[in-house]
């Protein structure tokens, strides 16, 4: 006799034999015996979790010779070839394969013919989000309103790929992932029944790791019956299913609880070597770690499926780890997981999780060491320079004496070189307008400035803030005062750009941040003298407006510019290279380890 799988042969024949789907099954029976059967019906849910054989079931209790009943007999010809598939009243159509306008055409041709031999033609539309859009419209008014001896059935794994309005003409049933301990007793029944022993905790490994779908575990049971000598154990679900297994996995979290990365990259080596696979590694450290988690924060709740059942279990993975530790490590190992997805080397995306949450809590690279006690020198250092300039310069113009712009140098004049533009000159070294009068006091240049900027321009390049960190890296240190910080630029128009009130507040955050006081931005233009100029007439001509320089450029080169264009906005000039380039002096950003 011809061989026929567990699963077909294990398939429900009546409401009472679905597993785990009580809801669904209790109120179609009711439906069927009440005479109150739907003209449309819609199942969603996994995979291997009963649409199918439902729709089948309903089928036969509609059509059977003794019903319509809630329980089909299994026995009269229309049972028979409703379950071989041969019945020609019950029309299975695959979706995936039969998705055009053209077939649901056919389909609308063949609802009109009465039922041969039983009382329904029931069509059962598998996967039916594959449809197109054009095959949906062509079904909608069909679905509405149907022959009156029509029942369609349409199941679906995606729910949210069928239209609405497909939707709405259907009842709907939600069959949910069926719960391991159901899917256990089924597998329990189906060994007794066919004479094969297995030990309990392989059925349980099977039925957990089927996740909710009855069908999955199904065929890995009939795969370990077909590999087992004599009886199906644990260690022979755990080889055909490739996982790691609870030894290697709970070897690698003793090494994640010492922070000793060396001795989690080594259990890993050993894993993979075995080729095991990445991903089901990860994914079972995760497991392990949220049952761990689950224990931890409130024992086995009930209705809550863990990954290991086992309380002594439980508590010693649980007893590595503190509260705090889990959210890191699950994080860390999440996104290794999606990492794993897409990536050609999978050993270092394990690796690079595992290092990560090794180092974390306290244990920084000594790059960022370096750095930190490099910032915390320079900053505490400044700051001790900073007040003591200050309060010389207080003194001094308490007593009435000029300040020059820098300690030991004489005043700098306009015509050595730079010369000042009149939108944004200074009068002998004091800020214009209101900065200067409100201050009283004029810039200076001093070495705790220049580090506080060198500070800023880090600190920019540390958080990532790489569109103000682009245009400030072009400025230099102006001068600064107890109240105001001065930054110069050669070209007018960063300096416009970085007087907006979106780069300035952010740079003004910053340096109340590293200098401990509020300090207000001033921003000031210097051009060099040598540089060529241009009469106004020149530059009018050949100067355009962004938006109409960035309409004219062609697709692939608009694409680049755009984004520069909402960066800046309107004050933006698109000028050929050649005068951009004309005495602009480009300051380097710090080294990363200042």
């Amino acid at each position: 006799m011809e061989y026929v799988a567990l699963y077909r042969k294990w398939r429900p024949k009546g409401f009472s034999e679905l597993v785990g789907q009580e809801h669904v099954s209790r109120t179609l029976a009711q439906a069927v015996v009440g005479g109150r059967v739907g003209h449309a019906y819609l199942f969603s849910g996994p995979r291997g979790t009963g649409k199918t054989s439902t729709a089948k079931i309903l089928a036969k209790a509609l059509n059977c010779e003794k019903g319509p009943t809630a329980e089909p007999c299994n026995a009269c010809e229309s049972c028979r070839r409703i379950s071989d598939g041969t019945s020609m009243d019950v029309m299975e159509i695959d979706a995936a394969s039969n998705r055009g306008i053209d077939e649901i055409r056919e389909l609308r041709e063949t609802v009109k013919f009465a039922p041969t031999t039983g009382r329904y033609r029931v069509y059962i539309i598998d996967e039916v989000h594959m449809l197109t859009s054009e095959a949906f419209n062509a079904l909608l008014k069909t679905l509405e309103e149907p022959p009156p001896q029509v029942v369609f059935i349409l199941a679906t794994t995606e729910l949210q790929k069928v239209p609405a309005t497909i939707q709405s003409r259907c009842q709907r049933y939600d069959f949910k992932r069926i719960a391991a301990k159901d899917i256990e007793a089924r597998l329990q029944e189906v060994t007794e029944a066919s004479g094969v022993t297995a030990d309990g905790a392989a059925l349980a490994l099977v039925a957990r790791e089927a996740d909710g779908g009855l069908r999955d575990a199904l065929s890995t049971l009939d795969q370990c019956i077909s590999l087992a000598e004599e009886r199906v154990t644990e260690p022979l679900v755990r080889e055909i299913l490739g996982l790691v297994g609870r030894e290697s996995v709970l070897r690698i979290l003793r090494a994640l609880a010492a922070k000793d990365a060396k001795a989690a990259l080594s259990a890993v080596g050993d894993v993979l070597a075995e080729g095991k696979d990445a991903k089901q590694l990860v994914a079972e450290l995760i497991a392990e770690l949220r049952a761990a988690m689950v224990y931890q924060a409130a024992g086995v709740p009930e209705g809550t499926e863990l990954y290991e059942t086992d309380e002594a279990a439980l508590e010693e993975t649980a007893a590595l780890f503190s509260p705090e530790d889990f959210l890191p490590m699950l994080r860390a190992l999440h996104d290794a997981l999606v990492e794993l997805r897409w990536t050609t080397e999978p050993r270092i995306a394990v690796e690079t999780a595992l290092l990560s949450v090794c180092r974390s809590g306290g244990i920084p690279t000594k790059r960022e060491e370096s750095m930190a006690s490099a910032g915390a020198r320079d900053s505490e250092a400044g700051m001790r320079v900073l007040a003591a300039r200050i309060e010389a310069l207080e003194k001094k113009l308490a007593a009435g004496a000029a300040v020059p712009l820098r300690e030991g140098a004489a005043p700098r004049r306009d015509t050595q070189g730079v010369k000042k533009t009149p939108s944004a000159a200074r009068t002998n070294g004091r800020l214009p307008g209101k900065a200067g009068a409100a201050s009283g006091a004029s810039l200076v240049k001093t070495e705790a400035g220049e580090a506080l900027w060198k500070q800023l321009l880090a600190a920019l390049e540390a958080d990532g803030e790489k569109v103000v960190l682009a245009c400030a890296v072009n400025g230099m240190f102006g001068g600064m005062t107890d109240q105001y910080f001065c930054v110069q630029f050669t070209s007018a128009f960063l300096a416009n750009r970085l007087k907006k009130d979106d780069f300035r507040k952010v740079l003004e955050a910053y340096l109340e941040r590293l200098s401990g006081s509020p300090l207000r931005l001033t921003v000031e233009v210097e051009e060099l003298s040598e540089a060529p100029k241009k009469t106004k007439e020149e530059t009018l001509k050949r100067e355009k407006s962004a938006k109409e320089a960035v309409e004219a450029l062609p697709p692939e080169a608009r694409a680049a510019v755009e984004p520069l264009v909402e960066i800046f906005g309107d004050d933006m000039k698109i000028v050929p290279a050649e005068e951009m380039n004309d005495g602009i002096q480009r300051q380097e950003p710090p080294p990363a380890d200042m």
